[in-house]
């Protein structure tokens, strides 16, 4: 459940199967976390997509995600985003999705939205 405003947006690109991606398409709901390109540890964060159509809108829940998505991105943990990512996300820094140890989507931060105004 969202309790607040998107945190930032961002290009999602799911790999394919055969490249080590997912071996079906997600759907909005879906829930995984991310990992910073340049982070050197193996860090996951909890850091949640809701993806959106051409003008900004998320999409119903359950609706297929296209293997080229927009999306919305909110930080569940509220530490985490005064300590973490309020210094990391700036537009262009690079992430993957991942499920569990493997990444299975490349995305590029394409727009901050309510990183510092969102409650700590």
């Amino acid at each position: 459940m969202r309790v607040h405003a998107p945190d930032f947006e961002a290009e999602v690109r799911f790999l394919p199967a055969d490249g080590g991606g997912r071996q079906g398409p997600a759907m909005q709901g879906y829930r995984p976390d991310i990992h910073y390109d340049d982070d050197e540890a193996d860090g996951l964060y909890m850091v949640w997509p809701r993806f959106i159509d051409d003008n900004g809108k998320e999409l119903p829940e359950g609706t297929v995600i296209p293997q080229v998505s927009g999306a919305h991105f909110y930080i569940v943990n509220h530490d985490l985003r005064r300590s973490v990512h309020r210094q990391r996300l700036r537009e262009g820094v690079r992430f993957h999705i991942c499920e569990g140890p493997r990444r299975v989507a490349a995305c590029r931060v394409t727009k901050i939205l309510n990183l510092h105004e969102n409650a700590v």
